[in-house]
């Protein structure tokens, strides 16, 4: 048995979430099982070496093969979907399970080492700031695309990731009684918000 468990945070569902970099260290002492679906295994935050693909809607009969004392890392996008499934496993009588917090964006951010199908682009900070500006351009209407400008006007002017996560989290506030079509919406807070992931450090941008 790895250390790994022993470091996690205890969930009332009776999991453990652990962060990325003690999963980083004990990555190959654990079996990872990633939940989301094919495209977003092979998309733009990649997956972590050695992880099984098995998809939310297919854990609770993919585990009916698996022993009961093996320690399970569940992982996604976010940690939602992943902690989902490390309560239904609870549930099935698996006893060492842990959710990896903040899931393949946090992975991403904290520049660990990813499996892509392709390389993702090389981004900065500005450059999500200007495909959030252009996509809320094409959708129109609710929130005006000047409010992005102005909140970064009112912080200074120069965007970095945590000014535009604060952003994109303002926007989805916004966005939920303002926009005429919210599926759209918040498909393109999520498209801003994984290429933030992958967008490189302001202390390399240079």
């Amino acid at each position: 048995m790895s250390a790994l468990y022993e470091k996690g945070t205890p969930h009332a569902e009776g999991y453990r979430d652990v962060d990325v970099s003690a999963v980083a260290g004990e990555q190959n002492e654990v079996r990872l099982v990633d939940v989301r679906e094919p495209p977003e295994f092979d998309g733009l935050l990649g997956h972590i070496l050695g992880a099984k693909l098995v998809p939310l809607s297919t854990v609770e009969q993919a585990a009916g093969r698996w022993p009961r004392d093996v320690e399970l890392v569940m992982v996604c996008r976010s940690g939602a979907r992943s902690g989902r499934a490390a309560a239904q496993l609870m549930r099935q009588g698996f006893q060492r399970v842990m959710n990896l917090r903040g899931g393949m964006l946090a992975w991403n951010e904290a520049g660990l080492p990813v499996v892509r199908a392709e390389h993702p682009p090389e981004l900065q900070v500005a450059d999500v700031l200007d495909t959030l500006l252009a996509r809320m351009r094409e959708l129109g209407g609710g929130v005006p695309a000047s409010l992005p400008r102005g909140l970064l006007q009112a912080q200074g002017g120069a965007p970095t990731h945590a000014q535009l996560l604060c952003m994109l989290e303002l926007l989805r506030a916004a966005g939920q009684a303002a926009v005429k079509d919210p599926g759209a919406w918040e498909g393109m807070l999520r498209e801003c918000r994984d290429l933030l992931a992958v967008s490189r450090p302001e202390s390399s941008a240079a």
